[in-house]
């Protein structure tokens, strides 16, 4: 086609056409620029179709991460339902020494915490996708660390009673060494935990942390990733 095109050129040129050999000259430009145009558009063409294959394929990733993260929110709330009959008569003061065989010593001693899977966000930021879906994606696994601070808030509380113990009672070798029920603890022991004040103090602070705050937004969270992984599913299946 060059050849040709040369060829066209020099025969013009040699008959002194020159006015037809700009104006034909002025057209292999723009075809020459044309040509240019379409190629690159059909390199934009195929990278978006690139970007848009990874985007699906990090959207699948993220459903997977999701389901996860939703079995997670749904376990930790699970835990702390199951031991809510112990907040709650520790709350109304109604303890007795056979809530030791459920655990009452060990309430605010730690529970499950969350730990989101972020792998499919993180190459959803590394592509830098700007379209709303990835966007809003980006923006709640963000403010994810807001339950992130309310563990701490929980730890550092569980913390603060494990010193005191430590630092304040002689049973807490007994306490930290074993499972405590009824039966297998020591008398100072079990005062402390069926009527101490100070105990029920700590567990109500607890327990607002706990169910006046943390398990709720766990909840919340649990409706926002259920929606969104609807969203996501919607979109890979255009």
């Amino acid at each position: 086609m060059i050849k040709l095109f040369g060829k066209i050129r020099q025969k013009l040129l040699s008959e002194n056409k020159f006015g037809k050999y700009l104006t034909y000259a002025i057209g292999e430009i723009v075809l020459v620029v044309i040509g240019i145009l379409i190629a690159l558009q059909i390199n934009n063409w195929n990278e978006n179709r690139k970007l848009q294959a990874e985007i699906t394929d990090i959207y699948k990733q993220i459903v997977i991460d999701l389901d996860n993260d939703i079995d997670e929110f749904s376990n930790v709330i699970k835990y702390y339902d199951s031991i809510k009959p112990v907040y709650d008569a520790v709350f109304s003061d109604t303890r007795t020494i056979d809530l030791l065989d459920d655990g009452l010593s060990r309430i605010m001693a730690g529970g499950p915490i969350t730990n989101m899977n972020k792998g499919g966000i993180e190459r959803l930021k590394s592509v830098a996708s700007k379209d709303s879906l990835s966007l809003h994606l980006i923006e709640i696994y963000d403010t994810g660390t807001f339950l992130n601070l309310l563990e701490k808030k929980i730890s550092d509380e569980s913390w603060l009673v494990t010193t005191t113990f430590r630092d304040n009672y002689s049973w807490y070798p007994e306490w930290i060494s074993k499972r405590i029920t009824k039966d297998n603890s020591s008398k100072e022991l079990q005062d402390y935990f069926v009527n101490s004040q100070e105990y029920r103090h700590y567990v109500i602070s607890s327990y607002q942390k706990l169910y006046n705050s943390y398990l709720p937004n766990l909840q919340f969270g649990i409706v926002e990733l259920e929606n969104i992984r609807k969203s996501i599913n919607e979109r890979i299946d255009k």
